[in-house]
């Protein structure tokens, strides 16, 4: 999972974000409706994955056709954390409830990604740290409520 500033609220991370963007604006009230808080995924920074694309494209000559890169943190985070951490940026309380709607049926409990292999042929490593990433999709979500 990819994730970072300029991303649709279709996704986890700025749908979060979004919601205590529109709260901290008056424009919601102060309630995030949830799904699964306990699934882990393996999230990285949008920039960490471009880096990682352009690497490919660069050194494309060199690598056995069909070689396959798995392009990830290789750290779970657990959904609900994260959601912790954008809240404790909030500038206001914000409750959080389960909405029975947001739970999708065959939901994974944990998917992390071994990114071994592009470490390796593409010395490739990610670079921004998830804290970094988490206020860059703040910011960017309070500036799009604002603006």
């Amino acid at each position: 999972n990819h994730t970072g500033a300029g991303q649709a609220e279709d996704y986890v991370v700025p749908a979060f974000a979004m919601q205590v963007a529109r709260i901290e604006a008056g424009l919601a009230p102060p309630v995030i409706g949830t799904g699964n808080l306990d699934a882990e995924r393996d999230f990285l920074d949008v920039r960490d994955v471009a880096t990682a694309y352009a690497l490919v494209v660069s050194r494309s000559e060199a690598l056995e056709p069909n070689t396959i890169f798995n392009v990830a943190s290789g750290i779970p985070r657990r959904v609900g954390d994260i959601l912790d951490q954008l809240l404790a940026r909030s500038t206001v309380k914000i409750a959080v409830e389960r909405d029975a709607k947001r739970f999708r049926a065959n939901d994974l409990p944990r998917v992390v990604g071994d990114a071994n292999l592009a470490r390796a042929r593409l010395g490739w490593v990610p670079e921004h740290d998830f804290e970094d990433t988490l206020s860059a999709v703040t910011a960017d979500w309070r500036a799009r409520v604002s603006g």
